[in-house]
């Protein structure tokens, strides 16, 4: 009756601590992957490299308006010019970067940076020129306008 006590005691100690140790394991093993993908993220976020090295390929791309930084994101890794859609959003609220509506050209040597960068300044100098337009085009029809009432005064006084 001892001997089965003992042995049942010293099972149920191995088990306990066998238990113990795989629990460990398991625990280490998740801290380890949660650190791998950790570490990929972080690298992903804050080291710049381009998707192929220079001179690259030249892709057209279409911003439309209403377009979310996530859509643009996916938009942009569907076509082969980012491989990380989180930090390109994220990167872009860190830089303020205005994505504006038009076409665009990219290269796949170019960083998420600088793509965020060239995407600024030419959606601005777009948004510009857009406005310059229409604001001479208001300006001509304001003046065309202008000019018929003249005549138009002119010739009934007379």
């Amino acid at each position: 009756m001892d001997k089965r006590r003992s042995f049942r005691s010293f099972t149920e100690i191995l088990l306990s601590f066998s238990f113990r140790i795989l629990l460990l394991i398991g625990l280490l093993f998740l801290i380890l992957q949660g650190m791998n993908v950790s570490f990929r993220y972080g690298h992903g976020l804050f080291y710049e490299r381009a998707m192929e090295k220079e001179p690259g390929r030249e892709i057209q791309v279409e911003i439309r308006q209403g377009e979310s930084r996530k859509e643009i994101a996916e938009n942009l890794k569907r076509l082969g010019l980012i491989n990380n859609e989180t930090a390109f959003v994220l990167k872009a609220k860190l830089y303020h970067s205005l994505l504006l509506p038009g076409e665009y050209t990219l290269s796949t040597a170019m960083t998420q940076i600088e793509m965020l960068d060239y995407l600024s300044e030419e959606g601005q100098k777009n948004q510009e020129l857009s406005d310059k337009k229409i604001l001479k085009e208001t300006e001509t029809e304001t003046s065309s306008t202008d000019d018929s009432n003249v005549i138009g005064d002119g010739n009934e006084s007379e």
